[in-house]
């Protein structure tokens, strides 16, 4: 009997540790996804940042940007009465030294901007890294996957290659609650690399 309460405890414990690190990872900005081209597998790592992040989420990014081989840092952040980021210098550098710094400003919060970097995987090369504004024209209410896996909203769609897609799916109406529940909704585009 004591091992029966013993599995079921840690079964128990082991669920409450999944469902809070699924909630924790769904708070995030930060998203990760491979693909292959050619015969070369790719790494991404995005990380959204606007007037709402908040310190530990720029702890969390330098942490996510830092698995990934990349020392990322946020500097001279100031934040206005509502706690809005007014101000940020965000600054990256890879293991080969390649820097940029990304610096904005705006009296009543920042504009959007995101840090992109992959890395291919089979010798961890750079790909490509860098800083970019965000489309303020982004389909915000649409839930988008690609490869399998939601992707945080807002996402810029103008940050993929249209050479890098294999295929695209469109869900609408009830095809898209029935597979997504309520976050289809408002429709569903599946991407798959390739």
């Amino acid at each position: 009997m004591k091992s029966v309460k013993i599995v079921m405890t840690t079964s128990i414990l082991t669920a409450v540790f999944c469902l809070l690190s699924l909630s924790i990872n769904a708070q995030s900005n930060s998203f990760t996804f491979s693909k292959k081209e050619g015969n070369e597998n790719f790494k991404f790592l995005k990380i959204d940042i606007n007037s709402k992040t908040t310190e530990n989420d720029l702890a969390s990014y330098i942490a996510d940007a830092k698995k990934e081989g990349v020392t990322l840092s946020f500097s001279d952040v100031k934040r206005n009465d509502e706690g809005e980021i007014t101000s940020i210098s965000a600054t990256y550098k890879t293991k080969d030294n390649a820097t940029e710094t990304y610096k904005k400003e705006k009296k009543w919060g920042i504009e959007p901007f995101y840090f992109y970097f992959s890395v291919k995987e089979k010798d961890k090369s750079v790909a490509s890294v860098g800083f970019k504004a965000k489309n303020n024209n982004q389909l915000s209410n649409i839930l988008f996957v690609v490869n399998g896996q939601e992707v945080p909203k807002p996402f810029d769609v103008g940050m993929m290659d249209p050479e890098d897609i294999e295929a695209i799916n469109v869900l609408k109406n009830e095809s898209a609650t029935a597979k997504y529940g309520s976050r289809g909704r408002d429709g569903v585009i599946e991407i798959t690399l390739k």
